[in-house]
């Protein structure tokens, strides 16, 4: 029993730093904020204020990648969205976003296909749509208006930068309201450790991309 327990102590330890080092060398452990009602509607239904996420220090983003970016508008702040377009793409984007002409599929609905969100300046409750959207291989939800629907913007992204869209495509706070921005300001938001609450399973321990 007592070499079972050492064992247990030594197993224990080594898992415990090696998270420590990961934490200092590869991930940054990131607790969504709560202290702006724009972005906390633009990022539903992928991700709630008060969930801690892992987001990997370094590397280059990719198309379809949800990041974390520093806010062009407000240093020492980040805004968080899906890359759509690098350099020379040209998008359209509404409700529904179109890259170099193509959309990305849609293959089916949210399990529930309504979800009603807070509107971040009437605070009145909107109903949208909730659909899954495959964006470079990687499947996720998806919000939508397609009864009032925001009018689309075109653009084609300037070299060396990217176009970040909302999962919140109507209630959104992305490339369509801060403009297009600087990769090297963007770190992969890849892992969710746990929602707002420890205590919704659906929330934890999942991968992000």
């Amino acid at each position: 029993m007592r070499g079972f327990l050492k064992f247990l102590a030594w197993a224990t330890g080594i898992i415990v730093v090696v998270i420590v080092v990961l934490n200092l060398t590869v991930f940054d452990s990131w607790v969504i904020p709560n202290d702006d009602p724009n972005e906390t509607v633009s990022i539903l239904p992928t991700l709630r204020p008060g969930a801690r996420v892992l987001v990997l220090r370094s590397g280059a983003v990719s198309t379809g990648n949800l990041v974390r970016c520093m806010d062009p508008d407000a240093p020492g702040r980040y805004v968080i969205g899906r890359v759509v377009g690098k350099g020379g793409d040209s998008i359209e984007a509404g409700e529904t976003v179109l890259t170099n002409g193509k959309r990305n599929p849609a293959p089916h609905a949210c399990e529930d296909a309504k979800m009603f969100v807070r509107h971040p300046t009437t605070q009145e409750d909107v109903k949208l749509d909730c659909g899954v959207e495959d964006t470079a291989g990687n499947e996720h939800k998806v919000l939508r208006d397609m009864q009032h629907p925001e009018p689309n913007v075109k653009t084609v992204v300037e070299a060396g930068k990217i176009y970040l869209i909302s999962d919140d495509r109507h209630l959104h706070l992305d490339s369509r309201d801060f403009g297009q921005v600087d990769p090297a300001t963007c770190q992969h938001i890849v892992y969710r450790l746990w929602g707002e609450s420890w205590f919704d399973s659906s929330q934890r321990f999942t991968f992000l991309w």
